[in-house]
């Protein structure tokens, strides 16, 4: 956002100034009035989204996606609505980045990609009505995942091709979209493809200042650039490296990045598991799921079934027995 509105997302201060913009409401009577949104509310709303975006990491999915689903309508109505011009745009970013959030949320911690791509969708189509070139290329890499797990592998290249062209000038977002491309190349059993797409993203990560990212987009760095090499050299089949890798991603991961930290367990276990080191295996494994006993991620939940999957030789095993065990009281 720009003008005198231009700081609202990057602090949580009441701005300068009160220019009001009308804002109409639906329903009966109410349709007829005029509610007087202010800077101070729109900083106010953007605050929320920033609490929000904190709480992810502390609070249950399950309990928290009701009030990011209803802040989502909130804000996005507002946007829909408000005639002030200089608002409309900030607005439209605050609404991006929650709905964002509500996607998130739903696909990887909740495991509903139905109801995440009506978010993402609307991610993309606030972020557009911002202008905020960053937003959208975020929107679009996120909506890969969905087609990538549909196996859809051209229309999630086709996506994450386009966000790479909206983040010339933002490379640690370019990085992002290109490890993705990385990833979605080695799940299409196209190892060359993929080496040279994750050589593209470290070098365009090493390009990056620090702290230069926007600061909704905190779930990517140098540590989850490591997860996901780690996780691609699993499926290239090169263990060594991958377990490298993922050692460094883990040691390297910030104290509250528990969901990702459960899910290079489960990938290192992966690892072991393809040696037919079943006990390692199964220790790492069941490491992932005490940490997935204490936060809700669907999506780590199913990496230590796909280790399960792989251990199915060996089910007579104590160690397997007992992640049986522990995987159905977590599940």
């Amino acid at each position: 956002a720009k003008g005198r509105f231009g700081m609202l997302l990057a602090t949580t201060r009441d701005p300068a100034g009160s220019a009001d913009s009308a804002v109409t409401l639906g329903g009966g009577r109410r349709a007829e009035r005029m509610l007087r949104l202010s800077e101070e509310t729109a900083s106010n709303l953007a605050a929320v989204t920033a609490s929000y975006r904190r709480m992810y990491h502390t609070v249950d999915a399950h309990d928290l996606i009701d009030g990011v689903a209803q802040h989502v309508r909130t804000t996005r109505a507002y946007w829909r609505r408000t005639t002030d011009p200089e608002l409309r745009p900030s607005l439209a970013a605050i609404t991006s980045q929650t709905a964002m959030l509500a996607g998130r949320m739903s696909f990887f911690d909740l495991g509903r990609p139905s109801q995440a791509e009506p978010y993402y969708q609307t991610a993309l189509e606030a972020a557009e009505g911002a202008g905020d070139r960053a937003l959208q290329a975020v929107a679009l890499g996120t909506k890969s995942f969905i087609a990538r797990d549909r196996g859809d592998f051209d229309g999630a290249l086709h996506l994450l091709r386009q966000a790479q062209d909206l983040t010339a000038d933002e490379p640690t977002i370019r990085s992002w979209a290109t490890a993705l491309e990385a990833m979605t190349h080695s799940w299409a059993h196209q190892p060359n493809q993929s080496l040279a797409a994750m050589e593209r993203a470290e070098a365009l990560l090493d390009q990056a200042r620090a702290n230069a990212r926007p600061a909704w987009f905190d779930y990517y760095d140098p540590a989850r650039l490591a997860g996901f090499k780690g996780l691609v050299r699993i499926r290239l089949g090169d263990p060594e490296t991958a377990q490298t890798l993922l050692d460094a991603a883990i040691v390297a991961l910030p104290s509250q990045a528990a969901k990702q930290r459960a899910c290079y367990l489960a990938d290192q276990a992966t690892v072991y598991a393809n040696a037919g080191e079943v006990e390692a295996a199964c220790q790492l494994g069941s490491q992932a799921l005490g940490i997935l006993d204490e936060v809700e991620y669907a999506t780590g939940v199913q990496r230590v079934r796909d280790l399960h999957s792989k251990l199915r030789p060996h089910w007579n095993h104590p160690a397997v027995a007992e992640l049986t065990e522990q995987l159905l009281l977590v599940s």
